[in-house]
Parts: C-alpha cells; structure tokens; sequence
C-alpha cells in the first residue's frame, strides 16, 4: 500500500519540533541549515541524531569535515532560523554574516546567542535515498540558556509554554 504523500504531510505538520541550525565547515568553507529532526540519541556516551538533505551544502561539507554543531534556537530566533532555512535574504546571502558566529581550531560554527549548543565529531552517516542520518559525539556543549525554545509545528514558528513558568505564574 502506498502512503498519500499530502496525507503524511499533513500528519506530520502536527508534530511539533525544536529548531535548530546544524552548522559545519571545512576550512574557509561553511554551511548550515534550519532543522527540526534532532533528538538526543544517549546520554552515556553524550550523542545526538541528525538528518540532514543529501542535495545541500552542508551535507557535502559535513561528509568532508566530520565535524558540526546543532545549534537551539531560542524564540528570539525566527529570523535566524528563516535565514538558514532559505526564507529570508537571496540565494548568494551568508547567513553567517546576520549574527555572532564563532568557530575555533577548525571546528563547526557555534551560535553566540543560542539557548544551547553541541559541538560534535560525526561517528556515523547511514545514507538513505534522500537523506543522512548524521549520529554525532558531543565534544563541547554551551550556550545562552533559560531561553523559550523555538517550535516548529503546523507550518509556523511558535514559542512553547513551559509547564513550571505557566503554574508559576498562576500561583
């Protein structure tokens, strides 16, 4: 049985995601995207899973470097996040110029003011027909913290109402 492409799109828009922009570099060459397909895969030893387009940039330059970053975006970040996911600015834009980046001995840039960051080497690639599954060791891990999360869901940004924030201020 086939799966209506429309229908499993229209499902999975209901599934509401963190963003993030997964950055890499290979010398002066960097490359990044907005992605909602990240999850922690263990704690023990610390790893986290990536998907990421076979067709871009930053999947050639992260099969070349084995080194990235997933960088949380807080919602102070929408603007950040549609850079990186192609909807602000022109084809020939570096996202990278919009905001304070910074990258060290070769490693993948970081955000500056992301809620939390993952500095990662790449132990594992699996190929599918159009997409990598990209599991990283976590070297480093840093960021701004306390910061709303970005969310993904039903084709929008939207910020998440934090449990203890919501009782707190009913108290």
């Amino acid at each position: 049985m086939k799966t209506d492409v429309d229908a499993f799109r229209k499902a999975m828009r209901q599934l509401a995601g963190g963003v993030t922009v997964i950055t890499t570099s290979n010398g002066t060459e960097r490359a990044g995207l907005t992605a909602t397909a990240v999850c922690s895969l263990s704690v023990n030893p610390p790893r986290v899973l990536v998907c990421v387009n076979l067709s871009g940039a930053t999947y050639r330059l992260l099969s070349q470097s084995r080194r990235m970053a997933v960088n949380v975006l807080g919602t102070q970040h929408e603007d950040v996040a549609k850079r990186f996911g192609g909807m602000l600015g022109g084809a020939d834009e570096d996202p990278f110029t919009f905001d304070a980046w910074s990258a060290t001995d070769g490693r993948a840039p970081v955000f500056d003011d992301a809620a939390a960051w993952f500095e990662c080497s790449v132990e594992e690639m699996v190929l599918t027909r159009t997409h990598a599954i990209v599991i990283g060791d976590v070297a480093q891990v840093g960021g701004a913290g306390n910061r709303s999360p970005l969310i993904y869901v039903d084709g929008a940004f939207c910020q998440a109402v934090q449990a203890g924030k919501q009782s707190a201020a009913a108290a």
